[in-house]
């Protein structure tokens, strides 16, 4: 029997700053998930997991992975302040 997936975990260094973040997806009921950004430490433990860098909260699995590889991918490449300015716009 499998399991079905719960959610998605991705470690990102940034190139340009060398920051280090931690990408979390979760579902947070029937049609909700949830995308958040955690500042990390240098073992890639967030340092605080009650106030993440950004949020974003999706409506279907899709949108959701879609929407987590698509931060991480930004992430690893963009300045991290401007990528969490455009999403706190949203």
């Amino acid at each position: 029997m499998v399991k079905p997936m719960k959610g998605l975990f991705n470690k990102v260094k940034n190139r340009t700053t060398r920051q280090r973040f931690v990408v979390s997806t979760v579902r947070r009921g029937e049609n909700l998930f949830e995308t958040a950004v955690f500042a990390a430490s240098l073992w890639y433990f967030p340092r605080s997991l009650s106030n993440p860098e950004m949020k974003v909260e999706t409506y279907s699995k899709d949108e959701a992975w879609d929407m987590h590889y698509r931060i991480t991918d930004r992430l690893t490449t963009e300045f991290p302040a401007r990528l969490f300015q455009e999403f706190s716009q949203d």
